[in-house]
């Protein structure tokens, strides 16, 4: 499937030349999401800015409260070009392998419905569940993101060192 070609002209508007009708960067997140490859140009220089638009996307999500963990922004911004580019491939086809993952169970969920359907609700909820749980914690691990747990283990670890600092400022200073 070709890539869909986007034009920005001056006046900051975006045309989906596939269609040929104008585009909001919305509508381009919805292209990538559907796994279309987008590529953004500027209508008068011709430069590629699909990195811009992308890193725009990424704003307007975060600010919709999609939460694009602090990391991930981070490490764009840290890393950038060919390194980050090699980075995100890797964590992106780890994410395939989880949607990939994914499909496979909801095809087992459908077929199972076939054979019996009396009991097909309740078994489908609990492999759904079940499948979906499992391709979420295959994309955390892929994308290195810490979970609720890491993250209060980390806590802990601070209130411990907290308090030993208290316990050394409370010392007597040791005498000669």
């Amino acid at each position: 499937m070709p890539s869909v070609l986007i034009k920005r002209y001056a006046n900051r508007k975006l045309y989906n030349t596939e269609t040929s009708r104008y585009i909001t960067l919305k509508g381009i997140a919805e292209l990538i999401e559907e796994g279309r490859e987008v590529r953004v140009i500027d209508n008068e220089t011709g430069e590629d800015i699909t990195s811009v638009a992308l890193s725009q996307i990424l704003v307007d999500s975060e600010r919709a409260s999609r939460n694009v963990p602090g990391s991930v922004l981070t490490e764009l911004i840290s890393k950038g070009g060919d390194a980050l580019y090699t980075a995100l491939r890797k964590r992106v086809d780890g994410a395939q392998e989880g949607m990939d993952e994914l499909r496979r169970s909801v095809r087992k969920v459908i077929s199972q419905r076939e054979r019996d359907m009396s009991g097909w609700i309740n078994e489908s909820r609990t492999d759904a569940e079940s499948a979906v749980q499992q391709a979420v914690e295959h994309v955390f691990r892929a994308l290195d993101l810490p979970r609720r747990s890491d993250i209060d283990a980390l806590n802990a670890n601070l209130e411990r060192l907290a308090k030993a600092l208290e316990n050394l400022e409370s010392m007597p200073p040791e005498s000669d």
